[in-house]
């Protein structure tokens, strides 16, 4: 790892909630792996780690480097992402990403006739809005 990938990782590891940095730690020390492999490295529950690999990839953090088959089950593999610049230009996809998905389910939520519908979409742009709002949190 370069001298600046090493920055790159201290200054985002620095950034995050605790969870997420030990979650982050464990795939920078063990890449290429599932979630699956990762909460057997920490013992820790499936779930929680896969909410966690869900944070960082949503972070434009992680990505994914590939895929393995257990029995009848594929799962994807990732590593971080070590390079700033790449970091900066997954995240900006992302972003394009999410505030498009959130202006397109506004418009849908100004068309929405019914109660329930008007329920879900505006739940729906909240869970984006926070999506954008813990990107632009852990940009560097």
């Amino acid at each position: 790892m370069s001298q600046t990938s090493v920055k790159a990782f201290q200054e985002i590891s620095e950034q995050i909630p605790e969870k997420r940095r030990i979650v982050y730690t464990a795939l920078k020390n063990n890449p290429n792996n599932s979630f699956y492999k990762i909460a057997f490295i920490l013992g820790w529950n499936v779930n929680k780690v896969s909410n966690r690999f869900n944070e960082l990839e949503n972070a434009g953090l992680i990505e994914k480097t590939g895929e393995e088959t257990r029995g009848k089950f594929t799962r994807d593999r990732f590593s971080i992402i070590s390079d700033v610049e790449k970091i900066i230009e997954k995240q900006n996809q992302l972003y394009v990403f999410f505030i498009e998905t959130k202006s397109q389910l506004e418009a849908d939520y100004h068309r929405c006739q019914t109660k329930d519908g008007k329920e879900l979409l505006a739940k729906r742009i909240q869970y984006l809005k926070t999506k954008i709002s813990n990107l632009k949190m852990h940009s560097p």
